[in-house]
């Protein structure tokens, strides 16, 4: 039988130790026709040190300067030739020496869909993390089914090679946070699938190392008005961003950085003269909401935000 080369994209800023752990459990796959790229974006730190302990296989990319979760994931991607991409977080790491198996033989079996979203564990109570849970389906009830979604954690997940050869890479002016989203929506408009396959459980251990509350309160608020401009049509784009700035500014003013979210705003409306609209079609915004229509009523959501703050 066939197998395909699968190209694993390890994107790092800072926090080497993490990294090591991601390196550690894809070196230890059972899977054997696999490439292992690296972008660092730009940690000023010893990685070269790092991989090499791994062997002169992996291939080192060191970005002159950090661009961002965007620009450092496609730079991977471009380097990248396998017909399978997996795209890692340096925090991300695989829990079973048997996942690039399971990747593989899902998308066999599965061949109406395009991209997986991988179950995310936590590092440190090995519980399935809640936090990273935006899909259209109760968490009690589907966490260990498989289902369609139209969400996936960007540095938790696998595609096939013709996904980006026909959708594109990240849009890189929004740097990092909701570029997932902005992707997955432009996955759905090319026809693309998403698959929620929890039989591919990865640990996260996320670190404020390398995130700013104040930084990542403004990213969001921005980011927020730019994806609704940039691939929504008006109306939809308007309910799209209204709910989510609404949420924005009372965790800012919660958190006390009231001046990062109106910064965000400035600058959202403010970069709209910039960025070239392309709205999905209103087909893509239907099958979406659509997924959506499955979701747990608002009393469920909020207990899991409660348990569980997304920032």
């Amino acid at each position: 039988m066939f197998e395909p080369l699968v190209s694993i994209v390890i994107l790092n800023y800072k926090r080497l130790d993490a990294l090591e752990l991601t390196l550690e459990s894809v070196a230890g796959q059972n899977y054997a026709r696999t490439e292992v790229i690296v972008v660092d974006n730009h940690s000023e730190q010893d990685v070269a040190g790092v991989v090499s302990r791994f062997g002169s296989q992996i291939h080192l990319i060191e970005l002159e300067t950090n661009l961002g979760a965007c620009g450092g994931r496609n730079a991977g991607i471009r380097s990248a030739a396998g017909d399978i991409i997996i795209t890692l977080d340096n925090d991300v790491s695989f829990l079973s020496p048997s996942a690039i198996d399971r990747v593989v033989a899902i998308f066999r079996e599965r061949p109406d869909f395009h991209v997986l979203a991988f179950q995310l564990r936590d590092a440190v109570t090995g519980d399935m993390r809640l936090r990273e849970w935006c899909h259209p389906k109760d968490w009690r009830l589907f966490s260990e089914a498989q289902f369609e979604t139209h969400f996936f954690v960007e540095g938790a997940a696998a595609y096939r090679r013709e996904v980006f050869d026909n959708v594109g890479g990240y849009f890189e002016p929004l740097f990092v946070y909701n570029e997932g989203w902005d992707f997955g929506l432009r996955i759905l408009d090319c026809g693309f699938r998403i698959l929620y396959a929890p039989e591919i459980k990865v640990r996260h251990l996320m670190s404020a190392e390398a995130r700013s509350k104040s930084r990542t309160i403004y990213l969001f608020t921005r980011n927020y008005l730019w994806i609704a401009y940039k691939d929504y049509p008006v109306w939809e784009g308007i309910r799209f961003a209204g709910f989510r700035l609404l949420m924005m500014c009372i965790h800012a003013i919660r958190a006390g950085y009231p001046s990062s979210f109106l910064l965000g705003l400035l600058h959202g409306f403010g970069g709209w003269s910039r960025i070239k609209r392309r709205p999905v079609n209103k087909r893509t915004v239907a099958h979406i909401a659509a997924l959506d229509r499955q979701r747990p009523n608002l009393f469920i959501r909020a207990m899991r935000h409660r348990r569980a703050p997304q920032l």
